[in-house]
């Protein structure tokens, strides 16, 4: 009747699991084994426990393994250094990085994670006596949480105290070291150990000794704030002994390890509705040599969706390289009629892309020189996010004029009698009409340096062109009364371009 009793009460409590945790299907279970003849630390996810995984893989003892709450982290213990100190390494056994050292002859233990993962609260020798103490993971400074005795810390889900066991007894200490106290839970001689609180902290889970004659060692509950005395209801018996209770992450379910207490490997197993003998399952590795022990149990990790980027509003970058046009001085690229010239720009955007990058004509291909004039080449880009910009250049086409032909110079004075006429001969390329010509002025200059002494004014002459030679004619009409002096002569074409030579006037 009393183990009914027991059963009916496990069941009404019904062990509550905390809102929003994640499934025990989406879990897994680590765990420490002896198996390759050292301790090493292995996990594997609980619905699937013949892909395990050793994490550490490392001559030295690890052991201890701790979950962080979001099963992201593993702390556990090592002695790769020379010393046993407090370890952490991600979930897959990547990355391990130490946490605490000490002094050679001190030694750290069963390390257990604050619910916001910022602190490991772990037993030390430290100092020369064994006491808790609490380190920063980010940084690894510590502080002294007891001052007496202390191992096999577990934190509460709230993150407010902290469970230990201390010379047989079961004691709660709050997080910053006050109001530290023994749990009352029963009258009783057998030593106690393992805390655990259960997912939403209502309960207090611990291994207890048997009374002599027995040998064994049962798992208890009782409310976290303890029995009064009554001992806590046992949720395992028989000839075994029981330690490191450790929950589900939906705190559905219960992971222990057992061996028998006359003798044996340690074996880790697991309770589907605590309390029920034909409940108590192996786990797989129990089919491994050596020991299986120290079970811990966490979340799958899921690597939180990482914030989505800024938006984009940043347009991209143009650049012109032809053709080009400076929008700080007058400089604009200058291409003969007819001339081949190739455009070459690009587009490039940092952030989400290019997505269009068009011009007047597409880059590599010919810009167009077909007639004289001042051009805009425009650009225009747009990323993936639709932030558009438009860049603009400017290039001339003229007229492939190459100086006037004999008998004018193009370097120096030419003499001519005043009163002829003067032949400007040159040539376009091709033939543009008459109108190519847009003007022609003449003004008196200084024959020794060229300046102008007057305001130039319209130059009278006649304009042909010979379709045989592609040449055009300005023949300049001059008087005598010009001669002993010079003046320049000036031909302005329709490109805009003006091209100047200068006569001295012989009698």
């Amino acid at each position: 009747m009393a183990r009914k009793l027991v059963l009916l009460l496990f069941c009404l409590l019904a062990l509550p699991s905390s809102a929003g945790a994640a499934s025990f299907v989406d879990s897994r279970v680590a765990y420490v084994s002896d198996r390759d003849g050292n301790n090493e630390i292995y996990s594997a996810p609980f619905t699937s426990y013949f892909f395990e995984s050793n994490l550490t893989n490392n001559p030295a003892d690890d052991r201890s393994p701790a979950y962080s709450a979001d099963g992201s982290q593993i702390a556990f213990v090592s002695d790769r250094d020379g010393r046993s100190d407090i370890w952490v390494m991600n979930w897959d056994g990547s990355t391990p990085r130490r946490i605490t050292t000490g002094d050679a002859g001190s030694f750290d233990a069963t390390p257990a994670w604050s619910p916001d993962e910022h602190q490991i609260v772990f037993s030390s020798s430290r100092g020369g006596s064994s006491h808790l103490w609490v380190a920063n993971v980010a940084d690894g400074s510590l502080r002294q949480l007891t001052s007496g005795a202390g191992i096999s810390p577990s934190w509460s889900p709230d993150g407010s105290q902290i469970a230990y066991a201390a010379d047989g007894t079961i004691r709660v200490v709050a997080a910053d070291g006050s109001d530290d106290h023994q749990l009352e839970y029963c009258f009783c001689s057998g030593a106690a150990g393992s805390p655990a609180w259960s997912a939403d902290g209502r309960y207090m889970f611990f291994a207890r000794d048997d009374e002599p004659p027995s040998t064994g060692r049962q798992l208890y509950f009782l409310t976290s704030t303890g029995g009064g005395g009554t001992g806590g209801i046992p949720i395992t018996g028989g000839p075994y002994s029981y330690e490191h209770p450790a929950f589900s992450p939906d705190g559905s379910f219960i992971t222990y390890q057992r061996h028998d207490a006359a003798g044996g490997d340690d074996k880790i197993y697991v309770s589907f509705q605590p309390g029920s003998p034909t409940a108590e399952y192996p786990l797989a590795p129990n089919g491994q040599p050596g020991r299986n022990f120290s079970p811990t149990w966490g979340p799958k990790y899921v690597a939180p969706t990482p914030p989505p980027p800024p938006p984009d509003t940043t347009p991209p970058s143009i650049t012109i390289n032809r053709p080009t046009s400076s929008t700080t001085s007058d400089r604009t690229d200058v291409y003969t009629i007819g001339q081949l010239v190739l455009a070459d720009y690009s587009c490039t955007d940092a952030d989400s892309g290019v997505r269009h990058c068009q011009g007047t004509v597409p880059s590599g291909d010919p810009i167009d020189t077909r007639s004289v004039g001042t051009y805009e080449f425009l650009v225009f880009a747009a990323d993936q996010a639709g932030n558009p910009i438009y860049k603009r250049t400017h290039y001339t086409v003229v007229f492939a004029f190459e100086g006037f032909a004999k008998p004018i110079s193009d370097t120096g004075l030419t003499d001519m009698k005043a009163g002829d006429g003067v032949p400007l001969k040159f040539s376009l390329q091709g033939a543009y009409g008459l109108d190519a010509v847009t003007g022609t002025t003449q003004q008196p200059i200084d024959c020794a340096n060229r300046a102008g002494l007057g305001a130039p004014a319209p130059a009278a002459g006649t304009l042909t062109y010979n379709a045989s030679q592609d040449r055009y004619l300005f023949t300049w009409s001059t008087t005598k009364s010009w001669s002993g002096g010079c003046r320049a002569v000036a031909v302005t074409l329709r490109d805009g371009t003006t091209h100047r030579t200068d006569i001295r006037f012989t009698k």
